[in-house]
């Protein structure tokens, strides 16, 4: 099989044990209309049910099996590791992100994106909205409600906690870091954690449409799993620690009371239904 030459786009595309949804995300990407090439990346951390199975017959039978590298692993790495070793496969300038249980639903999602970046060098990265379906009752609603199209900073991002479906993100790949911090292996959200670091490089642009697909509640979902919320804000401390010391002007971190909503928001963010018990604990983990 012949792979595309010269991708402008690198499309990652981690999954585990999702063979429910990882022929819808594939076809999302394998959809999109583009006057550029396209490589999609697809790294299965060693699955035991049938989304091996699943992504071979797409490679065998679809008409754009050229745009996929499949890795899959001869055992589990765990999820980090497995998404640190597909990112730097890829050759593409622009890097999107799709995850195996998400998809998208627009065809031009992918041309609007590099066409916006391309007019605007200064953006590390942009973003777009996504509709959020619950798997367990099936209601669907818009992930940012009130969010406004325009221009977001560091700041921002720390501020006002999870803004961001992982599915509609696309950056520059000169905005990586040439090695990933040592933190970022062990780091509870590895998206989140990611546009940290990319915001440091510039601003970010939402564009308030639609055009992809988070699940929540999937069954095997790569997300955070709540149910170690300790280890969680000890991990997002941390993060937000390394941010604070590296460049508190750069980030827009000014006062103490901006970091102390920040690591308040933080816990929120990530910790959900274990509120009560977090803020009992916030001051001994704060020291």
């Amino acid at each position: 099989m012949k792979l595309m030459n010269n991708p402008l786009v690198s499309v990652v595309m981690i999954t585990y044990c999702q063979e429910n949804y990882i022929e819808e995300a594939i076809n999302g990407v394998l959809g999109q209309e583009c006057n550029f090439e396209v490589e999609l990346i697809i790294a299965n951390d060693f699955s035991p049910d049938g989304t091996d199975t699943i992504i071979r017959n797409i490679i065998k039978k679809h008409p754009k099996k050229n745009w996929i590298l499949y890795f899959n692993r001869n055992e589990n790495m765990g999820m980090m590791p497995n998404f640190i070793d597909a990112i730097q496969k890829t050759r593409g300038k622009y890097i999107a992100l799709c995850e195996g249980d998400d998809y998208w639903i627009d065809p031009l999602k992918l041309q609007k994106q590099v066409d916006f970046l391309e007019a605007n060098q200064n953006y590390s990265f942009c973003f777009h909205n996504a509709d959020t379906i619950f798997c367990d009752t099936g209601v669907i609603k818009p992930f940012n409600k009130n969010l406004k199209p325009g221009s977001y900073t560091t700041k921002d991002l720390l501020l006002k906690g999870w803004i961001i479906p992982t599915a509609s993100v696309i950056f520059r790949k000169q905005s990586l870091p040439k090695t990933m911090p040592d933190w970022y292996s062990t780091v509870r959200s590895g998206d989140y954690a990611l546009e940290l670091l990319l915001s440091t490089h510039g601003p970010f642009y939402y564009m308030n449409e639609k055009m992809s697909v988070y699940r929540k509640n999937a069954i095997n979902s790569l997300s955070v799993n709540s149910s170690n919320g300790i280890e969680i804000v000890k991990h997002h401390l941390s993060l937000l620690n390394h941010f604070k010391k590296d460049n508190p002007k750069k980030n827009g971190l000014g006062t103490n009371l901006a970091i102390i909503k920040t690591r308040y928001n933080l816990m929120k963010v990530y910790i959900y239904d274990m509120l009560p018990f977090v803020v009992t604990l916030k001051n001994k983990i704060l020291k």
